[in-house]
């Protein structure tokens, strides 16, 4: 299996052509539940699952439709036109580097245009063969039916739960079965339906019913891809591969590892918080040169805005790990969206927060590329006059021709990468190259047309020692410009009120 663990040359020289998408959530799933359960089940889901197989296994993308969830304090979701537009821009970069087949690991029960886009992907732009599936109902299909209903946050799920994240799972409410029809929830929105944010019966959950029913879905997950992909011209079943993995270290997100308040906690933990910020860190998946992982940005943002949210006291959500990476799309292994698809993806979260109540959100960007974030949060700021939303700086603020030395893949993330996932750093790769040239290449060539080797700077001085205390710098230094800026505004918005 490859993964954002890996480099770019490693996915280009591979033979792989399947490309494995899964999909989360973040939702209500009662008081007992994190928010998040649908990515953590969806993380561990996709890793098991693709163990050992000739695939490329793509970041969990962590959002999903849901917007009948919207209203919940923390919950997260995304319009169907905005999943739409990243699946279709997912598959037309897996298509563009040659992938040949492209799995939608999908663990929402809300993404009802997810199989649709499958299908036009399929029938309609013939990208690629793609396959949609849903693991979580073949553990439905296959739960007691004292277990039953769950329409989340009930014995099934509850159960997983216990299997996946036992430490998460918190005291069972009773149980809850308004005995009217589920598409209720799509006339009403879920609130009206189910105020704890939750629909079926938790008590009857248990670990080792969440043992057996994930066993069952890694079975017919298997059955349903194997009798999908013999459907294609030239089908064939997904091959092995007994490459070395890297994972993170101890198999949890790091991002999700931390004291603070976050996606990990329930809806009503995350309700009765005296929180009033939220974090949205936006991230990269792109090539890193040969000596650092595709998942360079995005390993670093789940840093960053891990402390960031800490040190405020604020509620962290998963980082989007694929915004815009254009300059990079030369390279194979590298994903994009398009810009007006990343505008879409933080428009709708801001959104979702503003309803959730909601009126700060911090923007933490760890991508030099995702221009897009700055127009984005100034036309959001304008939409919502009573939110304000900012970033750490003016960081994406006009370069200019000037001549750049240094800019991609050098001594800060490669130090950055060697110090804390020196598994993942390749130091026989290392090589120093800087094209001397205006940033204005990205925009023309991309970094391939000016950087063969797609670094542009030092790497030879890169230092793993003191990578952790450049992150407790940077921490500290977003933290405070954040506090700052907040109580900057806030004391602007009462002079005029005046």
């Amino acid at each position: 299996m490859l993964n954002i663990f890996n480099t770019s040359p490693e996915v280009a020289e591979s033979a792989v052509d399947t490309a494995v998408l899964a999909l989360g959530s973040v939702e209500p799933k009662g008081p007992h539940l994190p928010a998040g359960l649908d990515m953590l089940i969806a993380d561990r889901f996709a890793r098991d699952f693709c163990r050992g197989k000739a695939v490329y296994l793509l970041p969990t993308w962590p959002f999903s439709m849901g917007v009948e969830t919207r209203g919940f304090r923390g919950a997260a979701t995304l319009s169907q036109q905005t999943m739409w537009d990243v699946l279709f821009d997912i598959a037309g970069v897996l298509a563009r580097h040659r992938f040949k087949r492209f799995i939608v690991l999908d663990f929402s029960s809300y993404n009802w245009i997810v199989k649709h886009a499958v299908r036009e992907i399929n029938l309609n732009k013939e990208l690629l063969h793609a396959v949609w599936v849903n693991p979580i109902q073949f553990a439905k299909e296959a739960a007691d039916e004292a277990m039953l209903p769950d329409y989340g946050g009930g014995a099934v799920e509850t159960s997983l739960a216990m299997e996946i994240a036992p430490k998460l799972v918190g005291e069972a409410p009773a149980d809850f079965d308004p005995a009217v029809p589920r598409e209720y929830i799509d006339y009403s929105g879920l609130r009206k339906v189910a105020a704890e944010g939750y629909w079926g019966r938790p008590a009857a959950a248990s670990a080792e019913n969440g043992r057996k029913l994930y066993n069952i879905m890694i079975e017919k997950t298997a059955e349903h891809l194997h009798w999908a992909l013999h459907l294609f011209p030239d089908g064939d079943d997904l091959k092995s591969d007994s490459r070395e993995e890297v994972w993170w270290p101890g198999g949890a997100i790091p991002g999700a590892e931390g004291p603070g308040l976050d996606w990990r906690d329930s809806i009503s933990a995350i309700a009765a918080s005296s929180a009033e910020i939220a974090v949205l860190g936006t991230s990269a998946t792109e090539q890193h040169s040969a000596s650092q992982p595709l998942g360079t940005d995005y390993l670093a943002c789940l840093e960053l805005t891990r402390g960031v949210a800490d040190a405020l006291g604020a509620y962290l959500l998963p980082a989007v790990p694929i915004i815009t990476s254009w300059g990079h799309i030369h390279f194979r292994g590298t994903l994009t969206l398009s810009a007006m698809t990343a505008r879409r993806v933080i428009g709708d979260l801001v959104a979702s927060l503003h309803e959730g109540g909601f009126r700060k959100v911090a923007i933490i960007n760890v991508h030099g590329g995702n221009w897009v974030v700055k127009p984005t949060l100034i036309e959001l700021n304008h939409a919502y006059p009573d939110m304000r939303i900012v970033t750490t700086g003016d960081i994406l603020s006009y370069r200019g021709q000037a001549v750049v030395p240094a800019l991609h893949a050098d001594v800060g993330e490669g130090s950055f990468i060697k110090g804390f996932y020196p598994k993942a750093f390749k130091d026989d790769k290392v090589f120093d190259f800087s094209p001397m040239c205006s940033a204005a290449a990205f925009d023309l060539v991309g970094i391939g047309g000016v950087s063969p080797r797609g670094m542009w700077g030092n790497q030879t001085d890169i230092d793993g020692e003191r990578a952790r205390t450049k992150v407790e710098e940077r921490i500290k230094e977003v933290s405070l410009y954040i506090e700052k800026s907040f109580a900057d505004i806030e004391g602007l918005d009462k002079r005029r009120a005046r």
